[in-house]
């Protein structure tokens, strides 16, 4: 089960608590507090979009498996015949095998699971939490266990740039289902973090692109999320595409009818560089506005057509 550009899909942003506190959270998850779950309002959005044809109900956080609302609300999306689950996750609560069975159960079919670190020396210093990496790993093995589809998430940093390669490997062997790679979003505590945690793209590109190479080769699907084209060209075929991805997202209170076009015009911009491009607003959308605050636009240029 994997989210792609034929699916309609429904998503939920289920609570901004978390178990991991990662020094780049773009939600600017927090540990300290119980968050209040509006069990109330959830239902009312599942109810009104139980007959539209959504084909998936994609859940994030935070780390919504700390909430006790969690298991209620995955019986109400089984109650109105939604096909199918995908949370998005730190992995942790994955490591108890009864857990995961129960979620399964229960029909999540996708686990997106992070992965910032070959080891735990940095993959627990990046989320700020003992022992996440090994929870996140046995998480990984018992979802597969089950039967059931892993994508990992990477989120590129200067903490684990130079061991993009060993987190590869290490996901890999894992036999996940699809390998994501993201560029940070410098908004909330990677905005606060920026310059010790935020490596310009022409530090990691040649990292990423033997990382897309090492995942090819072993024939797993691979995606790059907050690339713009020109950083990565000859891999832009490797770019999620968000222009093509249908997401109506309840966030909070708020309701987002099209996900993917918000965020491609309201944390993105385009500059010079981008004139003449042949990518369109929002296939591209530019680049993080923050991270040109920072960074500016010397390591961008206009991707030609080509005949």
């Amino acid at each position: 089960m994997e989210i792609n550009s034929d699916q309609k899909n429904l998503s939920i942003h289920f609570t901004d608590r978390c178990n991991n506190s990662c020094i780049f959270c773009v939600v600017g998850s927090h540990q300290d507090t119980k968050e209040a779950v509006n069990k109330k309002l959830i239902f009312q959005f599942l109810k009104e979009n139980r007959d539209k044809n959504f084909d998936m109900v994609n859940i994030h956080g935070g780390e919504a498996s700390l909430c006790e609302e969690f298991t209620e609300i995955l019986d109400k999306i089984k109650e109105f015949n939604y096909p199918a689950v995908s949370l998005q996750t730190n992995g942790r609560r994955l490591a108890d095998p009864e857990y995961a069975k129960t979620l399964t159960d229960k029909g999540v079919k996708l686990f997106v699971v992070s992965v910032h670190g070959a080891n735990a020396k940095t993959h627990d210093r990046i989320t700020r939490a003992r022992n996440s990496f090994e929870e996140a790993i046995a998480g990984i093995r018992n979802v597969k266990t089950l039967g059931q589809k892993v994508r990992t998430n990477t989120v590129v940093c200067k903490y684990n740039l130079s061991e993009l390669n060993d987190i590869m490997d290490t996901v890999l062997g894992l036999n996940v289902d699809h390998v994501n790679i993201s560029a940070i979003h410098p908004a909330n505590k990677a905005y606060e973090n920026f310059h010790e945690v935020t490596p310009r793209y022409s530090e990691i590109k040649d990292s990423v692109i033997n990382a897309i190479e090492k995942v090819k080769s072993r024939n797993v699907k691979i995606t790059l999320e907050g690339f713009p084209p020109c950083i990565i060209p000859g891999y832009e075929e490797f770019r999620i595409n968000w222009s093509k991805l249908k997401f109506k997202m309840l966030f909070h209170t708020f309701i987002l009818n099209n996900y993917s076009e918000f965020m491609e015009k309201s944390t993105k911009i385009r500059g010079v560089p981008c004139q003449g491009c042949k990518y369109p607003q929002l296939e591209c959308g530019g680049v993080y506005k923050e991270y040109i605050e920072f960074y500016g636009w010397n390591e961008f240029k206009a991707v030609e057509n080509r005949a």
